[in-house]
């Protein structure tokens, strides 16, 4: 299982000793296009966009992306196709909306993504596009029913990368793991000979690694923040504190990439 995530600094990828081959870009935070340039690509294999689903809608607690949802899907759109330019496997994440933030509810979360979905795939059918499946907060039924609609719609057909979700927020290791293994099923139902579509599952807590990891292809996280929690308790501030905490990320990011995906 492959681990998105960022080192601590851009500086980090022009350095073949520091530099990280699986990043996660964010839509929202323009800073994080540092990490993507002629010097580092050498070094990169694999580049998902996200579509700042934590800065939006946790963060700022917004209804809808700033700009109205086709505003933001043709950014994503143009901010992947620059990304594209530097990483021949770059991947974009369709707009989505979260169920599971407390501080933020959107009741319609998925009716939502879909619109952002079949909006996305037809005025930017270029982009490699990862189709998100959304649901409601801990829920597998809701989640199965989303696949179904986007597996009926053909899309899997177009795309080979889909993403679970929501997933960031929850500590049920049971629903993470039962989840990761529903869709695991139904993708190698639909897969047929000699093809593989890719699974993702959005941001889940490093106790659920091991336990999601034989289902999934990759999943996501912001290094910084979970192991300087594991260190000191709260946000790294100095920048050896930050070290340390990449190193020990690196070293688990290793023991996941060895389990594959059955």
């Amino acid at each position: 299982m492959i681990v998105y995530t960022r080192p601590p600094y851009p500086s980090y990828m022009d350095r073949p000793e520091t530099a990280y081959p699986y990043l996660l870009i964010n839509a929202y935070d323009e800073t994080t296009l540092r990490y993507v340039g002629k010097d580092s690509a050498r070094f990169i294999r694999s580049v998902i966009l996200d579509s700042g689903v934590h800065s939006v809608f946790h963060r700022r607690e917004l209804k809808e992306y700033p700009g109205g949802h086709q505003y933001w899907i043709a950014r994503v759109a143009s901010i992947w196709r620059s990304l594209a330019r530097y990483v021949k496997e770059s991947y974009a994440v369709i707009p989505d909306y979260p169920a599971d933030y407390e501080n933020n509810e959107i009741a319609d979360n998925v009716e939502r993504t879909f619109r952002n979905i079949e909006y996305a795939v037809e005025r930017h059918p270029d982009v490699r596009w990862i189709i998100p499946i959304q649901g409601k907060k801990d829920d597998v039924v809701s989640v199965v029913k989303s696949f179904e609609y986007i597996r009926d719609s053909g899309l899997l057909e177009r795309y080979d990368y889909v993403a679970i979700a929501p997933t960031c927020t929850t500590n049920d290791l049971k629903f993470l793991r039962d989840v990761a293994q529903i869709i695991w099923k139904r993708v190698k139902q639909v897969e047929g000979e000699g093809r593989h579509i890719k699974i993702h599952m959005f941001g889940v807590t490093m106790k659920a690694w091991r336990s999601i990891a034989p289902f999934v292809d990759s999943t996501d996280t912001i290094v910084i923040n979970y192991m300087c929690r594991l260190m000191t308790g709260t946000m790294c501030t100095r920048k050896t504190e930050k070290e340390t905490a990449w190193r020990m990320f690196v070293e688990k990011a290793s023991q996941m990439a060895a389990i594959k995906r059955l």
